[in-house]
């Protein structure tokens, strides 16, 4: 008879208080280790280059310049819809604008008091620290919501290769350029008057905060008052279409910034006042001017487009990659990047052969090590991520690690489902740095319940915790990669089943217990 490696598990804790002599193998608690038989499988992997991923569907964004020792340089831009708050806005008797900010907040950390007692931040997901030119223009190009081509079912998919197209429909000049733009920690200090009439001082993390010009949005949204484009959202965005912030390298180096354009502190914030009427203290009235706000919000359909090219020698070690064969190298990047297909078996028939050994799996797992003559010096993501490529979806590990083995750590991206991919750890034997990710109940699936032989699609991550995919065009036989994936700036370069070095070769290994 044939057990399913959870129903090990569940006999395994049952036992272990009562008996000290047990070991572990890839972390997973295993008895009778003198049984412990090993299987090393032959698999074929090989990369893959995305030419063009969706990036409508993301809840955060990347802005800037990323040059990557491996991979080059890549910048990235945004094209984002503008949307109202409140339809038919009311600006009062001769409203002017003072000035207008546009603000995205950074992801930061905030941390102790200086000697002035201010809130000193630490910012997050912030790659780099050189400056770099950013420009914001009006652009033309209609961003739809729904797709006509599907009744207005789905969703419109927009893509990261369509830069050229948006920079076609940009219109009038630039309203904001930057050449040496650089994060700034600092807090964002405003002031607010409270019901007294005294000025409170709020205090906000750090955020990209620059200033637009007032005669354009004066003239763009103040002086619209009444008119039919401000009187609801579907004809905005027809009248003003969007928002396109681009980033351009000014040195060798660069700055790339992850943040969320929704979040509620992001927006175009006008600031103006308007004529009122007050009674003085002789009973008659005075015309006074009183500071006003409105908040445009950036739309629901917002673009992150990717500029940049490959070294030629590594583009073309990509494309030499022999799906047949596999490859020496294995290349994983983020962004408009590149990723790796690991086929596990080859054929049907090496699968019937391993069903009829009648093996008790205790673990399988996929270890990838990193090549470090290749990548010295890199920057290695934390972690990386392995899903099912022909259906677009988790494998069996995954949903496993995320159901039984979270230690409290699901939220934190660098350490949660551990058990199902490892973090970058330096190997006990001293062969250097790797990635251990386990797929012992997807093996097990397969042998065992005769589940299908699926491709696997192996990318670097950004948070290991969130799975959604993006819709990938232009690239032969990949539909669908980690949406994750694309946010993240960085990457490696790991050994392949063809690697020259025999012991960081990428091997399936089978531990098993034999049972008949």
């Amino acid at each position: 008879m044939m057990y399913k490696t959870a129903t090990l598990f569940v006999v395994v804790f049952a036992f272990v208080a009562c008996d000290d002599e047990y070991s572990t193998v890839g972390g997973e608690i295993i008895e009778n280790t003198s049984d412990l038989e090993l299987e090393e499988v032959e698999v074929t992997a090989y990369s893959k280059k995305i030419n063009s991923v969706q990036t409508n569907n993301f809840g955060n964004h990347l802005l800037g310049v990323y040059n990557h020792p491996i991979y080059g340089q890549t910048t990235a831009s945004i094209l984002s819809q503008i949307s109202l708050p409140t339809n038919n806005p009311v600006f009062g008797v001769e409203p002017e604008l003072d000035s207008v900010v546009l603000t995205i907040p950074y992801f930061s950390t905030e941390g102790d008091l200086d000697e002035d007692g201010n809130i000193e931040y630490a910012l997050d997901s912030i790659y780099g620290n050189t400056p770099i030119k950013i420009s914001v223009q009006e652009s033309n190009y209609y961003l739809r919501d729904l797709d006509p081509e599907a009744d207005f079912q789905d969703r419109q998919r927009y893509y990261s290769d369509q830069q050229d197209l948006f920079e076609q429909n940009l219109v009038g000049d630039v309203i904001y350029e930057n050449d040496n733009f650089i994060p700034s920690p600092r807090a964002i200090v405003s002031y607010e008057e409270n019901e007294q009439g005294e000025q409170d001082t709020i205090s906000s993390g750090p955020a990209l905060r620059i200033k637009l010009p007032v005669d354009y949005f004066q003239q763009k949204i103040i002086e619209k008052e009444g008119s039919g484009v401000l009187s609801n959202n579907n004809n905005f965005k027809n009248y003003l279409r969007g928002m396109f912030i681009k980033a351009e390298s000014n040195e060798d180096d660069g700055t790339m910034m992850f943040f969320n354009l929704q979040d509620s502190n992001a927006g175009i914030e006008l600031f103006y006042t308007n004529e009122v009427e007050t009674i003085n203290d002789d009973g008659g009235t005075d015309t006074i001017r009183n500071p006003k706000q409105y908040k445009l919000n950036f739309g629901s359909t917002i673009v992150n487009t990717f500029k940049g090219e490959y070294p030629g020698d590594v583009l073309q070690a990509i494309e030499d990659s022999n799906e047949e064969a596999g490859a020496e190298k294995l290349f994983l990047d983020g962004g408009e990047g590149s990723m790796a297909v690991i086929e596990l078996f080859e054929s049907e028939e090496q699968i019937a052969a391993l069903r009829e050994n009648e093996w008790l799996i205790n673990e399988a797992n996929l270890t990838f090590y990193v090549d470090q003559d290749f990548v010295e010096d890199v920057n290695e993501p934390a972690r990386i991520y392995l899903y099912d490529l022909d259906n677009n979806r988790i494998i069996a590990d995954y949903n496993f690690a995320l159901n039984f083995v979270q230690d409290g750590n699901e939220i934190n991206p660098d350490v949660s489902l551990s058990s199902f991919s490892g973090p970058l750890e330096t190997d006990d034997d001293g062969n250097g740095i790797r990635y251990k990710l386990n797929v012992t109940q997807h093996v097990t699936n397969i042998i065992e319940d005769e589940a299908e032989n699926v491709r696997l699609g192996l990318a670097v991550i950004q948070n290991i915790n969130i799975t959604n995919n993006s819709a990938v065009r232009n690239t032969e036989d990949v539909d669908f990669y980690p949406v994750m994936g694309v946010l993240s700036p960085k990457g490696t370069v790991l050994h392949g089943n063809l690697s020259n070095n025999e012991d960081k070769r990428l091997k399936l290994r089978i531990y098993y217990t034999e049972i008949n």
